[in-house]
């Protein structure tokens, strides 16, 4: 199923014991668990939805807390997360959870995330096997169009369906499928920021019109964030800093920002060919472009590294940090000049 299958059976209440929530779109993965926090009550959270950094080897003990009975009924949620897709899941978390799916809890759900799985792990198989998948891969632009109707009438403004398509189409990324190229699909977190800064300069209107989209400013982001993403992949830190403070000084989303980084290094460990060679197009400025120049410049380990350190500025970023823009500068710092620990004299 995809995610608006798995978010209609949350809010009919028709769930099954176990997903697997599957693929690259991160923000899609966001999407979907922010939807289950949702659908649990305010005064029901702290005991029905437990949120789950992954250890090896301490499955078990997860697995028996979702065999009690929430406090006062419910139904208990259970987000199990890891960095590394569960690449180092043992054999006793493997057991544990066969075990538990072959007899699940009727009052639980799991729910287990990984954007890039390794299909040859045993842990990876049971999870495919056993659990209902939920495909997070980059929506169609008809599917974004939809998913931008249904975010904007949430907000009280309309939009044509054809007009939501031109819209899903600036943020297709990949090649151009009017060329017969082939699409990676759309990149709705940055879709999603442009239209919540749309939504506060046409505020009061009821219905977008085609001369609003001159308000949106999203090639001129991309350029902006590109000139960043490039120094960075040149491990040019005192350039990349400069560009992130304009950004941030330009009021460009924290958030766009610290996925930009994450996905550069995401696209620079699936890159094979040189630059230039990413669906057909040329745009110095595009990530596509550019990921290859930082595979050239970064050894794997400190692709995967710079992952790690993106993964940790965001939960930094969402445990209220007071200056989400000075850890961004952090966050570039220590990618570009390869900084495997912490300073002593920088404190969070």
């Amino acid at each position: 199923m995809g995610p608006a299958e798995f978010i209609t059976a949350l809010r009919k209440g028709n769930l099954d014991a176990a997903y697997f929530f599957r693929g690259p779109d991160r923000f899609l993965h966001q999407e979907c668990r922010e939807a289950v926090r949702a659908s649990v009550p305010d005064e029901s959270r702290s005991w029905c939805l437990t949120e789950v950094e992954y250890e090896p080897g301490l499955l078990e003990r997860e697995l028996q807390a979702a065999r009690q009975m929430p406090m006062l009924g419910g139904r208990s949620f259970f987000l199990f997360s890891d960095p590394d897709d569960f690449k180092h899941a043992c054999d006793e978390d493997t057991e544990a959870l066969r075990l538990y799916i072959e007899g699940p809890a009727p009052f639980s759900t799991l729910v287990f995330s990984a954007a890039e799985p390794d299909r040859r792990r045993r842990f990876t198989q049971l999870l495919e096997k056993k659990m209902t998948i939920v495909d997070m891969r980059p929506l169609s632009v008809r599917q974004a169009a939809a998913w931008a109707g249904e975010f904007l009438r949430r907000a009280g403004v309309e939009l044509d369906a054809e007009l939501a398509e031109e819209i899903a189409g600036k943020f297709e990324t990949g090649g151009d499928s009017g060329r017969g190229q082939s699409s990676e699909g759309v990149n709705l977190l940055w879709m999603r920021t442009e239209l919540e800064k749309l939504l506060t300069a046409v505020e009061g209107k009821k219905r977008l019109e085609p001369a609003d989209l001159a308000l949106m400013a999203s090639f001129r982001e991309e350029h902006e964030i590109g000139k960043m993403l490039r120094a960075i992949a040149e491990r040019q830190c005192a350039k990349a800093i400069e560009f992130l403070r304009q950004l941030v000084a330009g009021k460009v989303a924290e958030t766009l920002l610290l996925w930009s980084i994450g996905d550069l290094f995401r696209q620079a460990l699936k890159t094979t060919g040189p630059a230039g060679g990413w669906g057909g197009r040329s745009n110095p400025f595009s990530t596509w472009e550019i990921a290859p120049l930082a595979r050239r410049r970064y050894t794997r380990e400190e692709l995967m590294r710079a992952l790690t350190l993106v993964h940790e500025a965001d939960i930094r970023i969402k445990s209220s940090w007071k200056d989400s823009g000075l850890l961004l500068e952090f966050l570039v710092w220590r990618i570009t000049m390869a900084l495997e620990e912490i300073p002593e004299q920088v404190s969070f």
